[in-house]
């Protein structure tokens, strides 16, 4: 089973989750970046309103992976902007999805989990778990701090 783990992080926390799934599972790793940054208060305003922005292309393709790990820090109670432009344009028919999130907040995202479910089973995709780092905009999470839920979530969900 090839794995391939995708995401977006500003702050540079779901980033660090995204690399420990990555080694955990032996994936491929790629990060969604904006053609243009946005500042943080029209990034949580974007990201309430569902709306999306311009990703710059993609230099994968999902069809040669049978897991895609989908990482989200969430903004404002919801799902990061350059995910839902990711999500909006991915063809995940056939494929399973897992998701992560990372928020400053200790309870889980589960419209955040629901939101990006929909548009995966729009997609014909089958989410198959998801999970949540707590994280701090201002204190980056370690990878030490990260490795611990990761490997977690790894072994409930047979992947490493």
């Amino acid at each position: 089973m090839k794995n391939l783990v995708v995401y977006y992080s500003k702050s540079g926390n779901t980033e660090t989750v995204a690399k420990e799934i990555a080694k955990a599972i032996n994936g491929d790793i790629k990060k969604i970046e904006l053609e243009k940054e946005i500042g943080l208060m029209s990034a949580a305003f974007s990201a309430f309103f569902g709306l999306k922005v311009k990703i710059k292309s993609k230099d994968f393709n999902l069809q040669d992976y049978d897991n895609i790990f989908i990482g989200t820090p969430v903004w404002a109670g919801k799902t990061s902007t350059p995910i839902n432009t990711f999500l909006s344009k991915a063809n995940l028919a056939g494929k399973n999805v897992y998701i992560f999130a990372t928020q400053g907040d200790n309870k889980a995202p589960s419209s955040v989990y629901e939101s990006v479910k929909t548009r995966v089973e729009a997609k014909g995709g089958k989410v198959i778990d998801n999970f949540f780092v707590q994280t701090e905009f201002k204190n980056p999470i370690t990878i030490e701090q990260a490795s611990i839920p990761v490997s977690e979530w790894i072994k409930k969900n047979n992947l490493g």
